[in-house]
Parts: structure tokens; sequence; C-alpha cells
């Protein structure tokens, strides 16, 4: 027999289990796992905070179907993976981060980074605990990792104190577990399929809603067989975009709010009646719509609008279910007065954009950028939206050709995504153009990484669009000046790019952009093209404000 190390017994279990990367910024006590891990052959991406580690890994999980791992230091490296644990929780990303710990032995004596980690860090995730034994380290990273993808899937915590990572036991007495399966993909009960297509059969003016919960399940080919049988019309949430063609002619999410106000029955496949659909509730949605609900998570089914029907289980096999169905009890809808109005909407509001389009005038707007954008763009490009308006604007212009190939600032609204989400992008399609549309301050939240792309030769294309705001808030509410910029205009964030020895681009004029495009692209090395625009630039009015705080909320 042997004596083995917990650091050992982490990096054996974590290879044991499928984990092929890591994303990390190395300290102490987790020294030795990160170089184990880098030893035996995993993928370590070291970033320059512990932040965009974590976030990376979220972004891993949800391109893969997988469980992305964060490996953080103790105390206040750990801490600052908080804000990336809760962003997966509420996108319901699974994640698993190991925390190195204080010693135990040394605590409550002010020991070197002594934090309550678990007791900080389980209100936002499904998992949180601390290893009491290195014995123990291998079944632990199975239960965490089986917790991370069962159910509703989610972040998960194991915290190593000092002494179970450097510490050692004779390998006779630990167990190995055997891998964790893949997870479950619960079917719906059958007699409420049966109902679902006799509630849907009934509709006049149906419409399907779908989300990232359905990208995540893979269900784009059920999906897709469902919509064509059905002639149904839909719309997807700003990351279930892709899961169905963007040019099906039943796709009419640019009639969003027509759709939303008109429909007197919605299925909703892998999505939340929360605020990025207006809670699903009146003046955004009908008075008496009826609700067929098709979710992993039980408690969700009913969530603020009653469900007519709840489909509890996995968005593939629930839709797989729904399509068998459809055999014996057809349902078809086609070229219908409602699908023409929604049509017609539809058309008017891309006519509505077409001048922002193809506007040449300087400073540069939102809307002609984005254009250039769209036109170059291959169609397996990886899109990335940081940012409020640049992220919310790129919604409108850039279309997502397949699933699971945009990612945003999601349910939490948060900033700073941007670069670590890219990061993790190009590491899963190296093969894949990976370009990420940030605003300034949001470039600003984790921007230091670009650092990190140039390091490990991921050629990702940043393009920062730079209006030196925050919708003019901090000059004209808090210094008091009538000034539209909140941040110094025209920063070098290209030169920035360059000092790190990739490849900057620097963009005033229209016709500017195309050109710095390509060069960006074709650079071969992780660029960043800079884009000076408007500080007054908007999107173009909406009926209806993604969030309004003003006496009764304006979804």
């Amino acid at each position: 027999m042997a004596e083995i190390t917990g650091a050992e017994l982490v990096v054996e279990a974590l290879k044991r289990e499928g984990i092929d990367t890591i994303y990390t910024l190395p300290g102490d006590p987790v020294g030795p796992i990160v170089n184990g891990c880098a030893e035996a052959g995993l993928r370590v991406i070291s970033v320059r905070h512990e932040q965009a580690a974590a976030m990376a890994a979220q972004a891993h999980s949800y391109f893969t179907r997988s469980v992305g791992v964060c490996v953080a230091a103790s105390g206040v490296g750990q801490t600052n993976t908080l804000t990336a644990i809760a962003n997966a929780q509420v996108n319901c990303w699974p994640m698993l981060v190991i925390g190195g710990s204080a010693e135990l032995r040394r605590r409550n004596m002010g020991d070197f980074q002594e934090l309550a980690q678990v007791e900080s860090t389980a209100p936002l995730c499904k998992w949180a605990y601390a290893a009491e034994s290195i014995q123990r380290i291998p079944t632990l990273i199975n239960i965490a990792l089986r917790r991370a993808v069962a159910g509703r899937p989610g972040p998960v915590y194991l915290d190593l104190p000092a002494e179970m990572i450097s510490g050692s036991v004779d390998d006779s007495e630990v167990e190995i577990p055997a891998p964790a399966p893949e997870p479950a993909r619960p079917l719906a009960e059958p007699d409420k399929i049966e109902k679902a297509l006799e509630v849907l059969k009934e509709a006049e003016r149906p419409l399907l809603i779908v989300g990232k919960g359905a990208s995540w399940s893979w269900a784009e080919d059920e999906l897709l067989q469902f919509v064509e049988r059905t002639q149904i019309p839909f719309l997807t949430s700003p990351m279930g975009a892709g899961t169905l063609p963007p040019d099906h002619p039943m796709n009419v999410s640019a009639a969003r709010t027509q759709a939303l106000q008109g429909a007197d029955t919605v299925l909703l496949v892998g999505a939340r009646l929360n605020w990025i659909f207006h809670f699903g509730q009146t003046p955004r949605f009908a008075e008496d719509y009826k609700l067929i609900q098709v979710d992993i998570d039980d408690e969700e089914i009913g969530t603020n609008h009653p469900a007519e029907v709840g489909l509890v289980g996995d968005a593939k096999m629930v839709m797989g279910q729904m399509v068998d169905a459809l055999d014996d009890n057809p349902v078809e809808f086609g070229e219908t007065p409602w699908l023409g109005g929604l049509k017609e909407k539809a058309s008017e509001n891309g006519a509505s954009i077409e001048p922002m389009l193809n506007a040449d005038i300087m400073p540069l707007g939102y809307y002609r950028i984005l254009k250039e954008i769209r036109d170059y763009m291959p169609k397996d490009s990886i899109l990335v939206a940081d940012g409020a308006s640049t992220m919310d604007i790129s919604r409108q212009v850039i279309p997502v050709w397949n699933p699971r190939q945009r990612v945003d600032a999601g349910v939490a609204g948060c900033v700073g995504v941007g670069v670590p989400f890219s990061i993790a992008a190009k590491v899963v399609y190296p093969d894949k153009p990976v370009i990420c549309l940030q605003g300034d301050w949001a470039f600003g939240f984790n921007g230091m990484d670009i650092e990190t792309a140039v390091r490990f030769k991921l050629p990702i294309v940043w393009v920062v669009f730079q209006n030196a705001n925050i919708d003019k808030w901090v000059r004209e509410y808090v210094d008091g000046e009538d000034n539209p910029n909140d941040f110094t205009p025209a920063m070098r964030f290209d030169l920035m790019m360059e000092a790190f020895g990739g490849h900057g681009e620097y963009v005033e004029k229209p016709d500017e952009i195309r050109p710095a495009l390509e060069r960006a692209f074709n650079s071969g090395k992780a660029a960043l093209v800079n884009v000076i625009m408007d500080p007054g630039a908007s999107r173009r009015p909406q009926q209806f404000a993604w969030l309004a705080r003003e006496g009764r909320m304006g979804y």
C-alpha cells in the first residue's frame, strides 16, 4: 500500500469523473491541486481573477452539457467566486467550485484567509460541504457532481481545508466510487401529454416559447419536429435563440410584444415566467391565457401564472413524447389570421430599424455597428453579449443559427460575463469563430483577462462599443454636470490588447467597421475592435421596458 495526498485524490477523482478542463487562479492552499491537474493532462486555464474562473466554468458547463470546474484559493480567493456562483444558480447552470480554506486546527485563531466559506456560499448554491477527512475526497467530488446536474442544474461547492489537501492517507483506506452517471431524463405523465394536446388543439392564437432550459436539454430536434408538424408560431428567450432556426416561417420573435399579448394558449418549454418574460402577467400577456408548462422542476409549474397542464420532465424527452402523441392526436395550425398578423408586425418592426441599420452618421449608433457584425459573422459563430444596450439591441439585429451559440448576462443581468464566457467558448470550440460584444462599462469588469486569451492563444474577437457612459447617469445625477460621458471618452482599449500581444483596431467611421472585423478575425490572435460611438445612442422605442420600477411594473 502507498501514501496518497488529498491533492492527488482530487486530481484522480476529477480525471476519473471525466473532467478534462479546470479554470483557476492558483494560490494557497490549492497549488498542489492545480499543478497536479496540469501534470495529469487536464487543461488548466489560469486567469487573473477568481470571478472570471468561475464564470468561465459555468459557460463551459452550458456549452458541453457537463459540469465545469473552478478551483479557487482560500478566503477572499474563494469569495471572489460568489457572484459567479449566484449567476450559475439563477441561470440553472451546473458548476463545481473547489475552494481551499484555512486549516481546521487553527480555526477561530485568525488563520491566514480564515473566512466562513461554506456558510457564506451555501445560500447561493444547490449544495455546499466541507471535507471532514482526506479519505472521503473522491466520494465528496462524486456527490458534488451528481448534485450539480440532478433535476434543475446548479452550482455546488466543496470546501477543502488546507490539511485535507496537503495531508496524506494510505490509499487502501480510500473508497473509490463509480463515476457519476449522466443525469436522469424524466418523462412527463402520459395522460398529461394527451391533455396538453387537447388544450393546444382548442387554441385560436397559440404560441410556443422556448427557453435556454430546452437548449441545455439539447431538445432542438424534437422542438423542430413539433413545430414542423403543428405549424405553431414560436419565439425564444435570449439564450434560447438558435434552438429553432431563426429563418423558420413560424418564428415570430420579431413580433414579441404582439405575440405575448395576443396568445390565448402558451406552450412554455424550458423557460420561466420571471422578469425576462414579464412574469407571464398582464399587461404583457393576455388576461386569461391557458398555460402548458414543460419544466424539469415541479416547483416551477404554475409560478406567476396557473398552469392548465404541467409537464414535469426533461425538455428533450417531453417534447419527444409530444411529437409521438401527434400520431394519434394531430394538432395543426398553419396559415391563420393570427400568424398572418404576427408576420405583418414582425415585418413592420424590421422595417422600423432599417434606417438605423444603414445610417452613415457619425458618431456611430448601435444598429449600424451590429449590422456590419451581422453581415460579416459566419453562421457557426459563438456570440457572447455583455452589457445593457449592447446586449439588448444585439438580440434584435444578429440572428443565432444554432443552439447554445449565444450566451449573455442572463437572468441575473450579470454584467462582466463577456470576457470569461468568451474564453470558455473558445476552449470548448477551438474551431468555431467566437465574438464578444461588450459595452465599455461591461468590458471593465473582467477586461484584464483578455491577456488570458492572448496567453493561451485563444483567437477571440472582442468588439467594445465605447459610448463612455452608463446612461449618462453619473455625470448628470451625481456630479451634476451636463456632460454625456460617465467615463473618459475614446479610451484606447485596442492599445491595451496590443500591449498584451494581441491585435487591436480603432474605429470611428461606418466604413471602417467591416475592414477592422476582417483584419481582427484574420489576425489569428486574440483581437479587440474598439468602436467609438455616440454617447447618446439608444435602442428604438419599446412599448414595454425590460424593467420599470415606477408604480406598477411596466412588464
